[in-house]
């Protein structure tokens, strides 16, 4: 890569990384990663992932145990995107993907 290509990059980079929108978010994702409420809610998503592969893989797709544990799933997924916290930085999430998708195809387009 030319020194002048690599400058341009790393401008780029540093221009995402110091955007306003970037910073919600990163900001965002701190209180996620440090609030109890959130860390439960997605521990008992994550056990109720595992309980719903177990009973896919041992008991089949139409069985009561795995529909169980589909509903069990279904509830822990709602409680956790239901919180507040999670609601702001999934809607941060959407206009930083925005920005990158814009990015990716600005840059890239030429070539497809």
């Amino acid at each position: 890569m030319n020194q002048n290509l690599l400058e341009k990059v790393t401008n780029l980079k540093e221009e995402i990384n110091n955007s306003p929108e970037v910073k919600e978010l990163n900001r965002l994702n701190s209180l996620l990663e440090n609030d109890e409420e959130v860390m439960k809610l997605c521990y008992r998503k994550d056990c109720a992932v595992t309980k719903y592969e177990d009973a896919l893989k041992h008991f089949g797709e139409n069985s009561d145990e795995t529909i169980l544990a589909q509903k069990e799933l279904h509830q822990a997924k709602l409680e956790l995107d239901s919180n507040e916290l999670v609601k702001k930085y999934n809607e941060q999430f959407k206009i930083v993907r925005k920005i990158y998708d814009k990015i990716n195809e600005e840059i890239f387009n030429p070539f497809n």
